[in-house]
């Protein structure tokens, strides 16, 4: 059985279950009778990841029997009696559903993990500023209301293994100091110890270089230009592949040149120069992009900023709901295309976006008993063999206007 088909089995029965609602419904009283909003209906609906008006939404829903569709308001007063913690723990499920075979998407028997950060724009209401807080609040004149999320994500397979989502004002290293132990501690579960984890320039730190080594795993790290003065010394002196001593321990130093004429130096902990050569780590570092393309799913075709509630509840459970779909389509292309190889990059992969359109509404049909995991494992496959988009290497995009919101809401309701 593939993959994928096991995962919506998993899911499908795990949101119908007793054991699972009263772990996650914030009252003993809540769901304790089947109603016209039951708890699996409204959980499959913010899993389909509500986009339209809840009017309209509400208008369009299965019913199971009932003539008369449920009002919008109904539909808000039966979703904030379920917790957020619900979706992250189907969340979780995805993960150890995908890695059941924990062999599978590795390189050089590594597991290749990167980590980013990112903001996520946020609907105008007094709770969320409470909550998040505002982009530049002293700045003059109004600013968006931002928070800050964080994504651990395998770049061979595609796969969010972690996620944090808090005030705009938290970094991004006090995020990863978090999630590191978590991510290891999942995959060491796993039997898998070789792992390598990649970071950009504002991740690098003493303090997180030795936690890195505390937990055994292997590290790669872009420097910035304005620190660690004597590493950037010899590498204008003309040294480009030398071991320094990092706070008592030997880390690797290795300085390319980029096409631009930039000097990109990597911090790293892969000290053999027989089985890591510069030009594999300059490679391996460039396919760190990968994961600005796990942002791009959430943020873009499934329009994670287009929230349908105003507080903090349902800010929450659409952020997992989100990670939760892009999770299950990772694996059901995983299951259609092989794990990404840097020795063997294909000249075609999968495109999200057309499968993320083309199959959502019949992901909540299988949630909601209406069509099985083995009949959307077959409008999968059949939309894949046509969704396909070519690989361009060496492609670049500007980066001048990164980290300057605008000041007004790409999305905006019209009911």
């Amino acid at each position: 059985m593939k993959r994928g088909v096991s995962l919506l089995q998993k899911i499908q029965s795990l949101i119908s279950s007793a054991h699972f609602i009263e772990r996650h419904r914030k009252k003993f009283k809540n769901f304790s009778r089947r109603r016209k909003l039951p708890f699996d209906i409204i959980i499959s609906t913010l899993l389909h990841l509500v986009k339209k008006s809840l009017g309209i939404e509400c208008e369009l829903m299965e019913l199971n029997g009932n003539k008369i569709p449920p009002f919008k308001q109904a539909f808000s007063k039966g979703r904030y009696k379920i917790s957020h913690t619900a979706f992250q723990e189907l969340f979780n499920v995805t993960l150890e559903e995908y890695y059941k075979e924990p062999q599978i998407g590795l390189w050089k028997n590594y597991r290749i993990i990167a980590a980013d950060g990112s903001s996520l724009r946020l609907p105008s209401s007094k709770e969320v500023e409470e909550k998040f807080g505002r982009f530049k609040a002293n700045a003059v004149g109004p600013m968006p209301f931002i928070a800050r999320i964080g994504l651990f994500v395998d770049l061979w397979t595609s796969v969010i293994l972690s996620a944090r989502l808090d005030r705009w004002d938290v970094g991004e290293i006090s995020f990863a100091k978090e999630q590191l132990p978590e991510v290891v501690n999942k995959f060491r579960e796993l039997n898998q110890e070789k792992m390598l984890f990649m970071y950009d320039r504002g991740y690098v730190s003493y303090e997180y270089v030795q936690l890195h080594r505390e937990l055994g795993v292997d590290f790669l790290f872009r420097l910035p230009r304005n620190a660690y003065k004597d590493v950037w010394e010899k590498v204008e002196k003309g040294e480009t592949d030398f071991i320094i001593d990092f706070k008592g321990k030997p880390s690797r130093v290795v300085a390319l040149i980029l096409e631009t004429g930039e000097v990109e130096v990597l911090l790293t902990s892969l000290i053999e120069r027989e089985e890591w050569s510069p030009t594999e780590i300059g490679k391996l570092y460039t396919l760190r992009w990968h994961i600005e393309e796990c942002y791009k799913r959430p943020k873009i075709p499934a329009e994670i900023e287009n929230f349908s509630g105003k507080n903090v509840e349902a800010i929450l459970q659409e952020y997992w709901a989100h990670l939760v779909m892009c999770n299950i389509l990772a694996t059901h292309m995983s299951d259609v295309q092989a794990p990404w190889d840097p020795e063997a990059i294909p000249k075609y992969r999968l495109n999200f976006t057309v499968l993320f359109g083309s199959t959502r509404d019949r992901l909540r049909d299988v949630l909601q008993g209406h069509c099985s995991p083995e009949e959307f494992q077959q409008l999968f496959d059949r939309v894949s063999k046509r969704a396909k988009v070519k690989i361009r290497p060496g492609r670049k995009f500007s980066r001048d206007k990164v980290g300057i919101p605008k000041r007004h809401h790409v999305f905006r309701r019209a009911c």
